[in-house]
Protein backbone atom coordinates (compact mmCIF):
# COMPACT_ATOMS: atom_id res chain seq x y z
CA UNK A 1 0.00 0.00 0.00
CA UNK A 2 2.80 2.39 0.97
CA UNK A 3 4.65 1.53 -2.25
CA UNK A 4 1.56 2.38 -4.29
CA UNK A 5 1.04 5.67 -2.42
CA UNK A 6 4.72 6.55 -2.82
CA UNK A 7 4.56 5.82 -6.54
CA UNK A 8 1.48 8.02 -6.88
CA UNK A 9 3.20 10.84 -4.97
CA UNK A 10 6.32 10.59 -7.13
CA UNK A 11 4.27 10.70 -10.30
CA UNK A 12 2.31 13.69 -8.99
CA UNK A 13 5.54 15.52 -8.08
CA UNK A 14 7.03 15.03 -11.49
CA UNK A 15 3.85 15.93 -13.29
CA UNK A 16 3.81 19.17 -11.29
CA UNK A 17 7.53 19.64 -12.04
CA UNK A 18 6.87 19.21 -15.76
CA UNK A 19 3.96 21.64 -15.65
CA UNK A 20 5.87 24.40 -13.84
CA UNK A 21 8.88 23.88 -16.11
CA UNK A 22 6.79 25.50 -18.87
CA UNK A 23 7.02 28.79 -16.94
CA UNK A 24 10.27 28.55 -14.99
CA UNK A 25 12.40 26.39 -17.21
CA UNK A 26 13.12 22.68 -17.13
CA UNK A 27 14.99 21.28 -14.09
CA UNK A 28 18.42 19.73 -14.56
CA UNK A 29 18.56 16.34 -16.29
CA UNK A 30 19.81 14.49 -13.14
CA UNK A 31 16.44 15.28 -11.53
CA UNK A 32 14.63 13.25 -14.17
CA UNK A 33 17.22 10.47 -13.95
CA UNK A 34 16.83 10.16 -10.18
CA UNK A 35 13.06 10.46 -10.43
CA UNK A 36 12.88 7.78 -13.13
CA UNK A 37 15.05 5.52 -10.97
CA UNK A 38 12.76 6.05 -7.98
CA UNK A 39 9.62 5.34 -10.01
CA UNK A 40 11.19 2.20 -11.53
CA UNK A 41 12.21 0.86 -8.13
CA UNK A 42 8.70 1.45 -6.80
CA UNK A 43 7.13 -0.42 -9.72
CA UNK A 44 9.52 -3.35 -9.18
CA UNK A 45 8.72 -3.33 -5.47
CA UNK A 46 4.97 -3.46 -6.09
CA UNK A 47 5.37 -6.31 -8.58
CA UNK A 48 7.66 -8.26 -6.25
CA UNK A 49 5.43 -7.87 -3.22
CA UNK A 50 2.32 -8.86 -5.16
CA UNK A 51 3.94 -12.01 -6.51
CA UNK A 52 6.23 -13.34 -3.80
CA UNK A 53 5.54 -11.76 -0.40
CA UNK A 54 1.79 -12.16 0.17
CA UNK A 55 2.29 -14.78 2.91
CA UNK A 56 5.86 -14.03 4.09
CA UNK A 57 5.69 -11.42 6.85
CA UNK A 58 9.42 -11.52 7.67
CA UNK A 59 10.49 -10.94 4.08
CA UNK A 60 7.93 -8.13 3.78
CA UNK A 61 9.44 -6.36 6.80
CA UNK A 62 12.94 -6.68 5.32
CA UNK A 63 11.73 -5.16 2.08
CA UNK A 64 10.01 -2.41 4.09
CA UNK A 65 13.34 -1.58 5.77
CA UNK A 66 15.03 -1.26 2.37
CA UNK A 67 12.13 0.85 1.14
CA UNK A 68 12.44 3.18 4.14
CA UNK A 69 16.17 3.63 3.53
CA UNK A 70 15.59 4.39 -0.14
CA UNK A 71 12.75 6.82 0.64
CA UNK A 72 15.01 8.66 3.07
CA UNK A 73 17.76 8.98 0.48
CA UNK A 74 15.58 9.87 -2.54
CA UNK A 75 14.48 13.42 -1.47
CA UNK A 76 18.07 14.35 -0.60
CA UNK A 77 19.28 13.05 -3.99
CA UNK A 78 16.57 15.03 -5.80
CA UNK A 79 17.40 18.18 -3.84
CA UNK A 80 21.09 17.86 -4.64
CA UNK A 81 20.24 17.22 -8.30
CA UNK A 82 18.31 20.50 -8.50
CA UNK A 83 21.17 22.49 -6.87
CA UNK A 84 18.57 24.96 -5.59
CA UNK A 85 18.36 26.43 -2.11
CA UNK A 86 14.58 26.22 -2.00
CA UNK A 87 13.26 22.73 -2.76
CA UNK A 88 9.94 21.02 -2.20
CA UNK A 89 11.18 17.43 -2.27
CA UNK A 90 11.59 17.10 1.49
CA UNK A 91 7.83 16.66 1.77
CA UNK A 92 8.48 13.15 0.47
CA UNK A 93 10.22 12.29 3.76
CA UNK A 94 6.80 11.77 5.32
CA UNK A 95 6.49 8.48 3.38
CA UNK A 96 9.28 6.55 5.17
CA UNK A 97 7.90 7.79 8.50
CA UNK A 98 4.46 6.38 7.61
CA UNK A 99 6.00 3.12 6.44
CA UNK A 100 7.93 2.73 9.70
CA UNK A 101 4.74 3.37 11.70
CA UNK A 102 2.93 0.63 9.76
CA UNK A 103 5.60 -2.06 9.92
CA UNK A 104 7.75 -1.41 13.00
CA UNK A 105 7.69 -0.36 16.64
CA UNK A 106 7.17 3.10 18.05
CA UNK A 107 10.90 3.45 18.82
CA UNK A 108 11.87 2.67 15.24
CA UNK A 109 9.22 5.11 14.01
CA UNK A 110 10.73 7.87 16.14
CA UNK A 111 14.21 6.97 14.85
CA UNK A 112 13.05 7.25 11.24
CA UNK A 113 11.35 10.57 12.03
CA UNK A 114 14.62 11.75 13.60
CA UNK A 115 16.60 10.72 10.50
CA UNK A 116 14.09 12.54 8.26
CA UNK A 117 14.41 15.63 10.49
CA UNK A 118 18.20 15.41 10.30
CA UNK A 119 18.05 15.31 6.52
CA UNK A 120 15.84 18.41 6.46
CA UNK A 121 18.18 20.19 8.89
CA UNK A 122 21.23 19.06 6.95
CA UNK A 123 19.86 20.65 3.79
CA UNK A 124 19.45 24.01 5.53
CA UNK A 125 23.10 23.89 6.61
CA UNK A 126 24.27 22.51 3.26
CA UNK A 127 22.50 25.27 1.31
CA UNK A 128 24.32 27.87 3.48
CA UNK A 129 27.69 26.11 3.04
CA UNK A 130 27.56 25.21 6.75
CA UNK A 131 28.19 28.86 7.70
CA UNK A 132 25.79 30.30 10.25
CA UNK A 133 23.76 32.30 10.77
CA UNK A 134 21.20 30.46 8.68
CA UNK A 135 18.17 32.12 7.16
CA UNK A 136 15.31 32.27 9.65
CA UNK A 137 12.76 31.38 7.01
CA UNK A 138 14.57 28.17 6.11
CA UNK A 139 14.94 27.27 9.78
CA UNK A 140 11.22 27.77 10.39
CA UNK A 141 10.39 25.65 7.35
CA UNK A 142 12.71 22.87 8.51
CA UNK A 143 11.29 23.05 12.04
CA UNK A 144 7.75 22.75 10.68
CA UNK A 145 8.73 19.66 8.69
CA UNK A 146 10.35 18.14 11.80
CA UNK A 147 7.15 18.65 13.78
CA UNK A 148 5.10 17.13 10.95
CA UNK A 149 7.36 14.06 10.81
CA UNK A 150 7.11 13.37 14.53
CA UNK A 151 3.41 14.17 14.89
CA UNK A 152 2.32 12.17 11.83
CA UNK A 153 4.58 9.25 12.75
CA UNK A 154 3.28 9.16 16.32
CA UNK A 155 -0.39 9.43 15.36
CA UNK A 156 -0.06 6.84 12.60
CA UNK A 157 1.70 4.34 14.86
CA UNK A 158 -0.92 4.90 17.58
CA UNK A 159 -3.78 4.34 15.14
CA UNK A 160 -2.15 1.20 13.70
CA UNK A 161 -1.54 -0.15 17.21
CA UNK A 162 -5.14 0.63 18.19
CA UNK A 163 -6.48 -1.12 15.11
CA UNK A 164 -4.24 -4.09 15.83
CA UNK A 165 -5.59 -4.36 19.37
CA UNK A 166 -9.16 -4.05 18.13
CA UNK A 167 -8.48 -6.75 15.55
CA UNK A 168 -7.14 -9.06 18.27
CA UNK A 169 -10.20 -8.37 20.42
CA UNK A 170 -12.51 -9.03 17.49
CA UNK A 171 -10.71 -12.28 16.66
CA UNK A 172 -10.94 -13.34 20.30
CA UNK A 173 -14.65 -12.61 20.33
CA UNK A 174 -15.10 -14.53 17.09
CA UNK A 175 -13.22 -17.47 18.62
CA UNK A 176 -15.40 -17.28 21.73
CA UNK A 177 -18.51 -17.10 19.58
CA UNK A 178 -17.41 -20.12 17.55
CA UNK A 179 -16.64 -22.00 20.76
CA UNK A 180 -20.08 -21.13 22.16
CA UNK A 181 -21.69 -22.18 18.89
CA UNK A 182 -19.88 -25.51 18.97
CA UNK A 183 -20.97 -26.09 22.56
CA UNK A 184 -24.54 -25.16 21.67
CA UNK A 185 -24.56 -27.56 18.71
CA UNK A 186 -23.07 -30.28 20.89
CA UNK A 187 -25.70 -29.62 23.53
CA UNK A 188 -28.47 -29.80 20.93
CA UNK A 189 -27.07 -33.08 19.65
CA UNK A 190 -26.96 -34.53 23.16
CA UNK A 191 -30.50 -33.32 23.81
CA UNK A 192 -31.69 -34.87 20.54
CA UNK A 193 -29.97 -38.14 21.42
CA UNK A 194 -31.61 -38.02 24.84
CA UNK A 195 -35.06 -37.47 23.35
CA UNK A 196 -34.48 -40.23 20.82
CA UNK A 197 -33.23 -42.65 23.47
CA UNK A 198 -36.24 -41.85 25.65
CA UNK A 199 -38.61 -42.48 22.75
CA UNK A 200 -36.89 -45.75 21.84
CA UNK A 201 -37.03 -46.93 25.44
CA UNK A 202 -40.70 -46.01 25.65
CA UNK A 203 -41.60 -47.77 22.40
CA UNK A 204 -39.61 -50.91 23.25
CA UNK A 205 -40.85 -51.15 26.83
CA UNK A 206 -44.48 -51.61 25.82
CA UNK A 207 -44.11 -54.70 23.58
CA UNK A 208 -41.52 -56.19 25.95
CA UNK A 209 -43.91 -55.79 28.88
CA UNK A 210 -46.74 -57.39 26.90
CA UNK A 211 -44.52 -60.30 25.82
CA UNK A 212 -43.34 -60.78 29.42
CA UNK A 213 -46.91 -60.78 30.73
CA UNK A 214 -48.07 -63.18 28.02
CA UNK A 215 -45.25 -65.60 28.81
CA UNK A 216 -46.03 -65.44 32.53
CA UNK A 217 -49.69 -66.19 31.90
CA UNK A 218 -48.81 -69.05 29.53
CA UNK A 219 -46.45 -70.56 32.11
CA UNK A 220 -49.13 -70.59 34.81
CA UNK A 221 -50.52 -74.10 35.41
CA UNK A 222 -54.00 -72.67 35.81
CA UNK A 223 -54.05 -71.21 32.29
CA UNK A 224 -56.24 -73.08 29.83
CA UNK A 225 -54.98 -74.30 26.49
CA UNK A 226 -57.09 -71.71 24.65
CA UNK A 227 -55.70 -68.91 26.79
CA UNK A 228 -52.19 -70.21 26.24
CA UNK A 229 -52.75 -70.16 22.49
CA UNK A 230 -54.10 -66.63 22.76
CA UNK A 231 -51.11 -65.50 24.87
CA UNK A 232 -48.76 -67.16 22.38
CA UNK A 233 -50.43 -65.28 19.54
CA UNK A 234 -50.18 -61.99 21.43
CA UNK A 235 -46.51 -62.59 22.23
CA UNK A 236 -45.80 -63.42 18.59
CA UNK A 237 -47.57 -60.28 17.36
CA UNK A 238 -45.71 -58.09 19.85
CA UNK A 239 -42.40 -59.71 18.96
CA UNK A 240 -43.03 -58.95 15.31
CA UNK A 241 -43.96 -55.38 16.20
CA UNK A 242 -40.75 -55.11 18.22
CA UNK A 243 -38.77 -56.46 15.28
CA UNK A 244 -40.43 -53.96 12.92
CA UNK A 245 -39.73 -51.17 15.38
CA UNK A 246 -36.02 -51.98 15.65
CA UNK A 247 -35.74 -52.39 11.86
CA UNK A 248 -37.37 -49.03 11.26
CA UNK A 249 -35.18 -47.39 13.88
CA UNK A 250 -32.01 -48.74 12.27
CA UNK A 251 -33.26 -47.49 8.89
CA UNK A 252 -33.76 -44.05 10.40
CA UNK A 253 -30.46 -43.95 12.29
CA UNK A 254 -28.39 -45.36 9.42
CA UNK A 255 -30.02 -44.64 6.05
CA UNK A 256 -27.24 -46.59 4.34
CA UNK A 257 -24.59 -45.80 1.77
CA UNK A 258 -26.03 -47.58 -1.26
CA UNK A 259 -24.75 -46.30 -4.63
CA UNK A 260 -26.66 -43.68 -6.62
CA UNK A 261 -27.62 -44.17 -10.26
CA UNK A 262 -29.53 -42.27 -12.91
CA UNK A 263 -33.25 -42.90 -12.51
CA UNK A 264 -36.37 -41.97 -14.42
CA UNK A 265 -38.75 -40.45 -11.87
CA UNK A 266 -41.89 -41.38 -13.81
CA UNK A 267 -40.85 -45.03 -14.09
CA UNK A 268 -39.93 -45.14 -10.41
CA UNK A 269 -43.28 -43.71 -9.30
CA UNK A 270 -45.23 -45.84 -11.79
CA UNK A 271 -43.72 -49.02 -10.38
CA UNK A 272 -44.68 -48.16 -6.79
CA UNK A 273 -48.17 -47.11 -7.90
CA UNK A 274 -48.66 -50.48 -9.57
CA UNK A 275 -47.69 -52.53 -6.51
CA UNK A 276 -49.94 -50.59 -4.09
CA UNK A 277 -53.06 -50.87 -6.24
CA UNK A 278 -53.87 -54.16 -4.51
CA UNK A 279 -53.97 -52.32 -1.17
CA UNK A 280 -56.20 -49.63 -2.69
CA UNK A 281 -58.80 -52.11 -4.03
CA UNK A 282 -60.55 -52.86 -0.68
CA UNK A 283 -61.40 -49.14 -0.40
CA UNK A 284 -62.17 -48.80 -4.14
CA UNK A 285 -59.53 -46.09 -4.49
CA UNK A 286 -58.36 -44.83 -7.86
CA UNK A 287 -54.70 -43.91 -8.37
CA UNK A 288 -53.98 -41.37 -11.12
CA UNK A 289 -50.46 -40.62 -12.29
CA UNK A 290 -49.35 -37.57 -14.27
CA UNK A 291 -45.67 -37.38 -15.16
CA UNK A 292 -43.31 -35.31 -17.26
CA UNK A 293 -41.08 -36.56 -20.03
CA UNK A 294 -37.46 -37.32 -19.18
CA UNK A 295 -37.68 -36.23 -15.52
CA UNK A 296 -34.45 -37.89 -14.51
CA UNK A 297 -33.01 -37.88 -11.02
CA UNK A 298 -29.84 -39.22 -9.44
CA UNK A 299 -30.28 -41.44 -6.41
CA UNK A 300 -30.64 -44.87 -4.88
CA UNK A 301 -33.58 -46.74 -6.36
CA UNK A 302 -34.30 -48.90 -3.29
CA UNK A 303 -34.28 -46.01 -0.85
CA UNK A 304 -36.50 -43.83 -3.04
CA UNK A 305 -38.90 -46.73 -3.51
CA UNK A 306 -39.07 -46.99 0.29
CA UNK A 307 -39.99 -43.29 0.51
CA UNK A 308 -42.68 -43.51 -2.16
CA UNK A 309 -44.11 -46.73 -0.75
CA UNK A 310 -44.40 -45.13 2.67
CA UNK A 311 -46.12 -42.00 1.29
CA UNK A 312 -48.55 -44.03 -0.84
CA UNK A 313 -49.50 -46.35 2.01
CA UNK A 314 -50.15 -43.34 4.21
CA UNK A 315 -52.32 -41.82 1.46
CA UNK A 316 -54.29 -45.06 1.09
CA UNK A 317 -54.87 -45.34 4.85
CA UNK A 318 -55.97 -41.69 5.10
CA UNK A 319 -58.27 -41.71 2.05
CA UNK A 320 -62.00 -42.38 2.39
CA UNK A 321 -63.65 -45.17 0.41
CA UNK A 322 -64.13 -44.50 -3.32
CA UNK A 323 -61.58 -41.73 -3.03
CA UNK A 324 -58.87 -40.65 -5.44
CA UNK A 325 -55.13 -40.44 -5.04
CA UNK A 326 -53.33 -38.23 -7.51
CA UNK A 327 -49.60 -38.50 -8.12
CA UNK A 328 -47.90 -35.69 -10.02
CA UNK A 329 -44.31 -35.87 -11.27
CA UNK A 330 -42.92 -32.68 -12.83
CA UNK A 331 -40.15 -30.13 -12.92
CA UNK A 332 -39.62 -27.78 -10.00
CA UNK A 333 -37.56 -24.62 -10.69
CA UNK A 334 -35.91 -26.26 -13.71
CA UNK A 335 -33.19 -28.10 -11.78
CA UNK A 336 -35.36 -30.20 -9.44
CA UNK A 337 -38.06 -32.84 -9.81
CA UNK A 338 -41.20 -32.65 -7.68
CA UNK A 339 -43.12 -35.82 -6.79
CA UNK A 340 -46.40 -34.90 -5.11
CA UNK A 341 -49.09 -37.20 -3.68
CA UNK A 342 -52.54 -35.72 -3.07
CA UNK A 343 -55.40 -37.52 -1.34
CA UNK A 344 -58.75 -36.69 0.21
CA UNK A 345 -59.59 -37.26 3.83
CA UNK A 346 -59.59 -35.36 7.11
CA UNK A 347 -56.90 -32.76 7.53
CA UNK A 348 -53.97 -33.43 9.81
CA UNK A 349 -54.58 -31.80 13.21
CA UNK A 350 -52.81 -28.50 13.65
CA UNK A 351 -50.86 -29.68 16.69
CA UNK A 352 -49.53 -32.67 14.74
CA UNK A 353 -48.40 -30.76 11.63
CA UNK A 354 -45.13 -29.72 13.26
CA UNK A 355 -44.42 -33.21 14.59
CA UNK A 356 -45.27 -35.58 11.75
CA UNK A 357 -41.65 -35.81 10.61
CA UNK A 358 -40.30 -36.39 14.11
CA UNK A 359 -39.29 -39.94 14.99
CA UNK A 360 -41.78 -41.99 17.05
CA UNK A 361 -44.60 -39.51 16.58
CA UNK A 362 -47.65 -41.27 15.19
CA UNK A 363 -51.40 -40.85 15.19
CA UNK A 364 -52.00 -44.38 13.86
CA UNK A 365 -52.73 -47.27 16.16
CA UNK A 366 -49.87 -49.76 15.98
CA UNK A 367 -47.59 -47.42 14.05
CA UNK A 368 -43.95 -46.94 14.96
CA UNK A 369 -43.83 -43.24 14.07
CA UNK A 370 -40.69 -43.73 12.02
CA UNK A 371 -42.09 -43.93 8.49
CA UNK A 372 -42.09 -40.21 7.66
CA UNK A 373 -38.90 -39.64 9.66
CA UNK A 374 -37.12 -42.29 7.58
CA UNK A 375 -38.58 -40.85 4.37
CA UNK A 376 -37.38 -37.33 5.18
CA UNK A 377 -33.93 -38.63 6.17
CA UNK A 378 -33.60 -40.42 2.81
CA UNK A 379 -34.78 -37.43 0.79
CA UNK A 380 -32.40 -35.10 2.62
CA UNK A 381 -29.57 -37.55 1.93
CA UNK A 382 -30.42 -37.12 -1.76
CA UNK A 383 -30.07 -33.34 -1.41
CA UNK A 384 -33.81 -32.69 -1.49
CA UNK A 385 -36.64 -32.02 0.92
CA UNK A 386 -39.85 -33.73 1.96
CA UNK A 387 -42.66 -31.46 3.05
CA UNK A 388 -46.37 -31.17 3.68
CA UNK A 389 -47.44 -28.76 0.95
CA UNK A 390 -51.17 -28.59 1.69
CA UNK A 391 -53.29 -29.59 4.63
CA UNK A 392 -56.82 -28.63 3.67
CA UNK A 393 -60.01 -30.53 4.30
CA UNK A 394 -60.25 -33.33 1.70
CA UNK A 395 -56.91 -32.34 0.18
CA UNK A 396 -53.62 -33.34 1.78
CA UNK A 397 -50.48 -33.04 -0.35
CA UNK A 398 -47.05 -34.43 0.50
CA UNK A 399 -44.24 -33.53 -1.90
CA UNK A 400 -40.71 -34.84 -2.33
CA UNK A 401 -38.48 -32.36 -4.15
CA UNK A 402 -35.32 -34.02 -5.45
CA UNK A 403 -32.47 -32.44 -7.45
CA UNK A 404 -32.52 -33.54 -11.07
CA UNK A 405 -29.80 -35.68 -12.59
CA UNK A 406 -28.39 -32.66 -14.41
CA UNK A 407 -27.81 -30.89 -11.09
CA UNK A 408 -25.19 -33.47 -10.10
CA UNK A 409 -21.62 -33.77 -11.43
CA UNK A 410 -21.25 -36.12 -14.39
CA UNK A 411 -21.02 -39.74 -13.28
CA UNK A 412 -19.00 -42.29 -15.29
CA UNK A 413 -20.96 -44.75 -17.36
CA UNK A 414 -24.25 -42.88 -17.18
CA UNK A 415 -26.45 -41.76 -20.03
CA UNK A 416 -25.28 -38.18 -19.52
CA UNK A 417 -21.63 -39.17 -20.09
CA UNK A 418 -22.56 -41.09 -23.24
CA UNK A 419 -24.47 -38.06 -24.52
CA UNK A 420 -21.42 -35.87 -23.95
CA UNK A 421 -19.14 -38.35 -25.69
CA UNK A 422 -21.53 -38.48 -28.66
CA UNK A 423 -21.51 -34.69 -28.96
CA UNK A 424 -25.01 -34.16 -27.57
CA UNK A 425 -25.97 -31.41 -25.19
CA UNK A 426 -27.19 -33.10 -21.96
CA UNK A 427 -28.94 -29.93 -20.81
CA UNK A 428 -31.36 -29.91 -23.69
Amino acid sequence: MIATVSLAVLLAFFLAQSFFSLFHGAPPRPVFVVGALGISLRILEIAYVGRYLQSRAGAARSLAALSIAWNLALPLMLAMATQQFHTHYFGLLILPVLEAALYFSFAITLCVAAVASSIAGFWVAYAADFRPPFQIGELLEATTLVLVYFIVGTLTWWLVDLLSEREKELQQRLDDLESARSKLIEGEKLAAIGRLASAVAHEIRNPVAIISSALEVSASPSTSIADRDEMSRVATMEARRLERLTTDFLSYAQPGTAPFTELDAATLVGYIASIVRAQALPKSLSIDLESCDDCRIYGNEGQLQQVLLNLMRNAIEASPEHGRIKIDVGWHHRDKVRIALANAGPRIPHHAVFQIFEPFFTAKEGGTGLGLAIARSIIEKHGGELLLERNDPDRIVFAAIIPSFLAYPSQPGTKRDMDVENGKNPNR
